[in-house]
């Protein structure tokens, strides 16, 4: 491959998906790589949805390769850009256990709307990172799925009960990915 596509910025890769430099496909393929590589030791994600994410990317790709013609400056803002969702925000067929074993088994019937928002605008959902138990905690590692290791230094927590979406944004498994803030 090119360079490591994972070092660039998230304004970079989406300049470098519209001048065609590289496909939505081989982003993604970037950022899974880099997840099966780093994932079993930090453990940001629960639930990973590597398929659907290569099917979302190759409907990016189909998208600029029909608008170069005719430019690609009105295609989604964030088309073909990776991105992941912490546990506790519902993506439609996606599995939601909101960091908990009672909702092992939960597959969300709809989409959140700050996601739907970012998949309108073209972003592709990896996967759901790991979260403290319905999001009480600030440290990641009371989910019922073990805890979330900080990229930087694995003897140390990532912090907050959105650490696992940190953790994946610092590890660069993703160059974004949406959180919360528990208790306002």
């Amino acid at each position: 491959m090119k360079e490591d596509l994972t070092l660039l910025s998230a304004t970079q890769m989406l300049a470098g998906l519209r001048s065609g430099d590289f496909s939505a496909r081989e982003l993604l393929d970037a950022h899974l790589q880099r997840i099966e590589a780093l994932e079993p030791r930090l453990h940001a994600f629960i639930t990973l949805e590597p398929e659907r994410a290569i099917r979302e990317a190759d409907k990016a790709d189909a998208l600029y390769v029909n608008a170069r013609e005719g430019g690609v400056n009105d295609l989604p803002a964030l088309l073909g850009l990776p991105i992941a969702v912490k546990d506790l925000i519902t993506v439609a067929g996606i599995r939601c256990t909101c960091g908990s074993r009672i909702l092992d088994d939960f597959v969300a019937p709809f989409t959140a709307t700050a996601v739907q928002r970012l998949i309108d605008a073209g972003a592709i959902v990896v996967g759901k990172t790991n979260t403290d138990e319905f999001a009480m905690g600030s440290s990641t590692e009371t989910s019922a799925f073990g805890p979330t290791f900080n990229p930087w230094d694995t003897s140390r927590v990532p912090g907050g009960s959105s650490g696992g979406s940190a953790a994946a944004v610092a590890a660069r498994l993703v160059p974004a990915a949406v959180g919360s803030d528990t208790g306002g």
